[in-house]
């Protein structure tokens, strides 16, 4: 009986394996095949994956995601550009004989229709076909005046920029890799001076519906007055009294619960983006400021600014243009804690200048390719020594987020749409829903230390608790070294005699006074 059962559960997992495969597979043959629309005569279409890997590619022209390999040259890439909603994603064509575009296609949005009227639609697409790809494309509201000129649809001036900023990204990648051409940086996110020519609404989205709020309509609602004080990483407070009415109330008058959400995704109109997960969601009022010391908010705010007095400010976000209710949100089941330095030894460092300063800093995106699983649904969580626990989208910060790992304030995440006081500074953590990184150094200022030979030792129990591993009493916790050659079992009724000790960018650990393992990488649930 119990052979049978384990044949059937092994028969389970390889059904399970098989599908997963297929739905990938078809879902790859399906762009192919679009691909090929453009290529006719193609004898050999390849995926490129890595084209995000060039640091000139991944800074300068973030919204490139993968690209296609046609008869043994790149000329067609899939990027994607933040529209008014959410992101658009196109297919870009390139015909490299004639320096031209052979055209686009556009691959994925969820913009609504009154935001996104007929950047579907041929007459619009048409406008893309044979622009010569020596300058970028320029989006103009009535007439045609230079070649690189686009016409915009009406009433679709955001989705419609997000389309030329998504086709320049592929003209200056295709630049740069087949040329040596270095163009100018082309944003994933829509110029904020264009958002201006929208102040006056902000949308609320879920899934099946949305509603729009503008600066008027929002002061029927039952208000909330407070006083509330801001405080920014930077240590900086701003007292202030606020009004508006909160979200919960909004959504109420909806008929909407906010109880079965699992977690909201606030975006403002520079791009800037924060989620705020359900237990966060309880224990504050999100309230929806219009009004700040008896004055309506600034036009720079405007259509509305987030208060959320028990956060700091990465929350209070400003100039508010989407706010999106996540019904799932994959739970974290972290099973790997991986040491920073170890772990991105082999990652070639940018050199990243932000506010003056340049600094050396790894790319997110290229740390998630290490893990063995990632998943979309889930959310990259940042913690600080400060206490702040700051949650993103695992598809936010897969491109365009970077960690500064010197200079001020470092280890500190960074981002074209980060203004200073938004950022998590002095990171003791991040993790996905599988794998946790820890920065020792700052870890020991929110876990239990023991001092060993002058030198101070992370309680291995705290630091797995902290960064959200579980376990059940009893498992071997397999402790593996950088080489991938040496390593150690850990019972976990054991955990508070191990520690942890950084020195050198190196982590060893003890067991009571010995060394027991050195130059860790990973601690791994069995």
């Amino acid at each position: 009986m119990k052979n049978r059962k384990a044949y059937l559960l092994i028969l389970a997992i390889i059904v399970m394996v098989v599908v997963v495969a297929f739905m990938l597979n078809n879902t790859a043959s399906e762009e192919i095949k679009k691909v090929r629309t453009f290529y006719p005569e193609a004898k050999k279409v390849t995926l490129v994956k890595d084209v995000v890997d060039d640091p000139f590619i991944s800074i300068n022209m973030p919204a490139v995601r993968r690209a296609y390999e046609i008869d043994g040259a790149v000329k067609a890439y899939v990027v994607s550009c933040m529209g008014y909603i959410g992101p658009v994603e196109l297919l870009a064509a390139i015909d490299d004989a004639n320096g031209n575009l052979i055209g686009i296609e556009i691959l994925n949005h969820i913009e609504t229709p009154s935001y996104a009227d007929h950047i579907e639609d041929e007459w619009f697409i048409e406008r893309f076909k044979t622009i010569m790809i020596d300058k970028y494309l320029n989006l103009v509201v009535l007439d045609k005046e230079n070649p690189e000129d686009i016409i915009q649809v009406t009433g679709a001036t955001i989705s419609s920029q997000a389309v030329v900023n998504a086709v320049n990204a592929a003209i200056g990648a295709y630049q740069y890799q087949q040329n040596g051409v270095k163009m100018g940086r082309v944003s994933d996110v829509v110029p904020r001076e264009m958002w201006q020519q929208d102040i006056n609404s902000f949308a609320i989205n879920w899934e099946g519906g949305s509603i729009r709020i503008n600066t008027d309509s929002i002061k029927e609602y039952d208000q909330l007055e407070a006083d509330v004080t801001l405080i920014n990483t930077t240590g900086t407070e701003n007292a202030m009294k606020v009004k508006g009415p909160t979200l919960r109330h909004v959504l109420e008058k909806e008929g909407i619960d906010l109880e079965k959400y699992e977690g909201i995704g606030i975006t403002g109109r520079d791009g800037y983006y924060t989620m705020v997960d359900k237990e966060k969601l309880i224990n504050n009022d999100v309230i929806l400021v219009w009004e700040v010391d008896g004055k309506p908010i600034r036009d720079e705010d405007k259509p509305m600014r987030i208060a959320m007095p028990n956060e700091l400010g990465p929350y209070w976000v400003k100039m508010v243009s989407n706010i999106d209710l996540y019904e799932t949100i994959s739970p974290k089941n972290i099973d790997k804690v991986h040491m920073f330095d170890a772990l991105t030894q082999d990652i070639e460092p940018y050199y990243y200048e932000y506010y003056g300063s340049k600094d050396k800093s790894i790319e997110i995106g290229k740390i998630l390719m290490k893990f063995e699983e990632i998943d979309d649904k889930g959310f990259f969580t940042m913690g600080a020594s400060d206490g702040l626990v700051k949650n993103e989208t695992i598809s936010m910060v897969r491109q365009r987020y970077f960690i500064k790992i010197e200079g001020e304030n470092a280890p500190m995440n960074i981002a074209p749409t980060f203004k200073l006081g938004m950022n998590v500074k002095f990171m003791t953590h991040f993790s996905t829903t599988k794998d946790a990184v820890i920065f020792p150094e700052h870890m020991q200022k929110v876990v239990g230390t023991h001092e060993i030979d002058g030198k101070t030792g992370l309680i291995v129990e705290d630091v797995l608790l902290t960064v959200g591993i579980n376990w059940t009493d009893d498992i071997d916790f397999n402790v593996i070294s950088a080489d991938g050659v040496h390593q150690h079992q850990m019972n976990s009724r054991n955990l508070m005699k191990y520690h942890l000790i950084f020195e050198n960018s190196k982590v060893d650990l003890y067991l009571d006074q010995r060394i027991v393992l050195q130059d860790v990488l990973r601690i791994e649930k069995p």
